[in-house]
């Protein structure tokens, strides 16, 4: 690895605010992993497994780690995987077991060109990176570069804006949404790129016309008495840090003043409306899984499958 990579400090002494932060991003990555479950963990295990069967380890990259759970948990449940996560900001991490020594985490600034050469990884995992960056679909197009022919892409994004299952969403909520994405468009940030992860994989024309997609809407508390228990404690861990969420979406692309002041105030609102008793929100959670084609490959019609 370059020199200009260094490791999160195991001595770090994480302040109340991080504590707070990675059971913040705890929290979300167990909802998520309820919704996405069990695709992710199939299509995962599959490809790992026939490149281990293979005779080699494989190698996996996790961008924007943060926690480091995922990269933890991926390490744990693959021995024969050597998994590196990165970040540029520690204060969420929390070392866990790693009874196989096969994870690594270092400082890498994505926005920048990658320290890795072409088909470095065979599976690339990318999460809740959209308000962090801007130009996404840059991002993307240099992750397929380092990574293997044959390689498997994952992208999860969250829709920034909430639906009432009830019909119209209520004025704040409305006026939050529209105001949040106001205040992004000047940041490069495109708050319905969600929606369009598949097409963002497509555009770099190096993975196959066969993908899988997967669309869920995590409901903001547990108020739907049918349906399965997966989907009902999700709903609980997503209401029980949606304040914090909609104040980190505002402090991780607006930078102090005005406008970042009013859309605080508006949060405060918007959080209290969605976690009303009354209110029947949820929003849509975004999975895409795309196969990086063998170089000898043309690029044909793409095909989706839809979980």
């Amino acid at each position: 690895m370059p020199s200009s990579m260094g490791a999160p400090d195991p001595q770090h002494d994480p302040t109340t605010a991080d504590r707070h932060e990675r059971e913040r991003l705890d929290t979300l990555h167990a909802a998520h992993t309820l919704l996405l479950s069990p695709t992710e963990e199939q299509l995962v295990g599959a490809h790992l497994g026939a490149v281990h069967a293979s005779g080699r380890r494989s190698a996996v990259l996790d961008v924007g780690t943060g926690t480091g759970t995922w990269a933890f948990s991926t390490a744990r449940r693959h021995p024969f995987a050597d998994v590196l996560g990165v970040d540029i900001n520690w204060a969420a991490y929390g070392r866990q077991d790693a009874p196989h020594g096969n994870v690594e985490f270092h400082t890498v600034d994505v926005t920048k060109p990658l320290p890795w050469a072409g088909g470095t990884f065979d599976l690339i995992h990318v999460k809740a990176m959209l308000m962090d960056i801007p130009h996404y679909a840059q991002l993307v197009e240099r992750l397929a570069v380092v990574l293997r022919p044959g390689g498997l892409m994952i992208l999860v994004e969250s829709s920034m804006s909430f639906e009432c299952i009830d019909g119209t969403p209520s004025a704040v909520v409305t006026s939050w949404c529209a105001s949040l994405r106001d205040a992004l468009a000047t940041k490069s940030s495109d708050i319905d790129l969600p929606r369009s992860l598949d097409r963002t994989l497509a555009a770099t024309g190096v993975f196959t016309s066969q993908f899988y997609f997967q669309e869920v809407g995590c409901p903001v508390g547990a108020y739907m008495p049918s349906a399965s228990q997966a989907l009902l404690r999700a709903g609980r861990l997503h209401a029980s840090v949606i304040g914090p969420t909609l104040c980190r979406l505002i402090s991780s692309r607006l930078e102090s003043g005005p406008r970042r002041r009013s859309l605080e105030r508006l949060s405060d609102a918007c959080a209290r409306d969605l976690q009303s008793p009354s209110s029947r929100y949820m929003q849509r959670l975004f999975a895409v899984y795309a196969f990086k084609r063998p170089s000898s490959d043309r690029t044909g019609p793409r095909h989706r499958h839809s979980f």
